[in-house]
């Protein structure tokens, strides 16, 4: 017969594992497709449909933009923090972040490939490149449009 402590221990164990099952699954699906934009500069001949923001003392500090012809995005580093401004960005089971990884002042870019008339949410953020990481309690609010 299984007394009280045998359980315990047995829901202790069974606990522990199940925990350090998720804790893997979970870091291995939450990066999705991460990518670094790049310098090519298409602002001239993209129409910039929504953006997310991020402002401090009435300035905008971190931008993402989205523009559907194209699926294109722009990610606007502006304070020199040693942080990588980030797009986290959904649409339908795909998502993933696009980090502006050189520095304070630039604006960078990076085209994508989505269905056609689907919603795309996203974000602008904070992270870091070298470890491919958004950091907690820095995005913005979620911005909706159709690809």
């Amino acid at each position: 017969m299984i007394n009280n402590h045998h359980l315990k221990r047995i829901s202790t164990v069974a606990g522990t594992l199940s925990a350090a099952l998720l804790l893997t699954v979970t870091q291995a699906n939450a990066a999705g497709e991460v990518e670094r934009a790049t310098a090519t500069d298409f602002s001239n001949e993209v129409e910039w449909v929504k953006c997310a923001t991020k402002q401090e003392d009435g300035g905008i500090v971190y931008r993402a933009c989205f523009s559907p012809p194209g699926d294109w995005f722009s990610v606007y580093d502006g304070k020199p923090d040693g942080s990588s401004a980030v797009v986290d960005w959904e649409v339908g089971s795909r998502f993933g972040s696009i980090f502006n990884a050189d520095g304070a002042g630039t604006d960078r870019y990076k085209n994508k490939d989505f269905t056609e008339s689907v919603t795309i949410r996203f974000r602008v953020c904070t992270g870091h490149w070298d470890t491919k990481t958004i950091t907690a309690g820095t995005c913005s609010g979620w911005v909706s449009n159709l690809t």
